[in-house]
């Protein structure tokens, strides 16, 4: 299931992995590692529900990213254990954990019906909102929101910065856009923010950003630590730190609205690919 709320600014905050659903014909087959559902965006949504004068849309899978990663590219016939963290429908955590029984693991025609059930209409959908929108901005912006674990042995073997942003090197947007949500971070006790680093962009970002049309698009990585009481089941909110850490989103947001309507591009880099300047 994707749920979408609509709004009118051109700002869209995409939540890949904050769903918790898993069908029982798949949840039947997982071990207890894969219950615990240790690798999504635990509370996030939670985070990211501010304030309606934003006025910003959200859209997010309700399914879980064991079931299936929509922030992948969708390569139906991957190994999902030759690249655990990219696979499309996992079956391990991101420390390498098996999270299914002996022998249940999803094979290729399973992955392609997950995709048909969950992946593409998420897609689709997020296709519709950023159309949408740019039809009544000139600039629009997404933000591809997740949240994990600070540590992960043998993926984030450093304790993460709070904020880490990924704009495949720019190539997704404009680094004005980067350093107006930042700025919001600079001098705040126990914040710290981290550009292009462990976190370069996900799928959606490189996907969807594309500066040249006027869409541009971030990654927004959340070290749990911020606003939950432990990085482990299960997984509660600190009241304190959420409060905190959901009132700076929302400046930060908010500036990034307000830097979209009043962005104006530089007409070279409008230009479609491959278009020839004008002498």
């Amino acid at each position: 299931m994707i749920l979408v709320e609509k709004g009118e600014s051109p700002l869209i905050l995409c939540l890949p992995h904050s769903g918790t659903q898993i069908p029982p014909a798949i949840e039947n087959r997982m071990n207890a590692t894969g219950r615990l559902q240790t690798d999504i965006s635990w509370r996030l949504e939670t985070i990211l529900d501010l304030d309606s004068g934003l006025d910003a849309t959200l859209l997010r899978s309700t399914a879980s990213r064991y079931v299936i990663d929509v922030d992948q590219a969708p390569d139906l016939q991957q190994d999902p254990e030759a690249d655990p963290v990219n696979a499309l429908c996992p079956v391990t955590t991101l420390d390498n954990k098996r999270i299914y029984q002996l022998d249940e693991e999803p094979g290729p025609t399973e992955t392609e019906q997950r995709a048909l059930l969950f992946y593409f209409p998420f897609h689709e959908a997020l296709r519709q909102e950023v159309e949408r929108l740019k039809k009544i901005h000139d600039t629009v912006v997404l933000i591809d929101c997740r949240s994990v674990r600070s540590k992960i042995k043998g993926y984030i073997d450093q304790e993460l910065a709070v904020l880490n942003l990924g704009t495949a090197d720019h190539a997704a947007c404009h680094p004005d856009l980067v350093r107006t949500f930042a700025a919001t971070f600079e001098g705040a006790e126990g914040m710290s923010v981290a550009v292009d680093d462990v976190f370069q962009g996900g799928y959606i970002t490189r996907t969807y950003g594309r500066p040249d049309i006027g869409v541009h698009a971030m990654t927004l990585v959340i070290a749990q630590r911020a606003y939950l009481r432990h990085e482990s089941p299960p997984f509660e909110p600190d009241r304190t730190s959420s409060a905190r850490l959901k009132t700076l989103l929302g400046q930060g947001l908010s500036r990034v609205s307000e830097w979209a309507q009043g962005f104006e591009p530089d007409p070279a880099e409008q230009r479609s690919a491959g278009e020839p300047a004008v002498s």
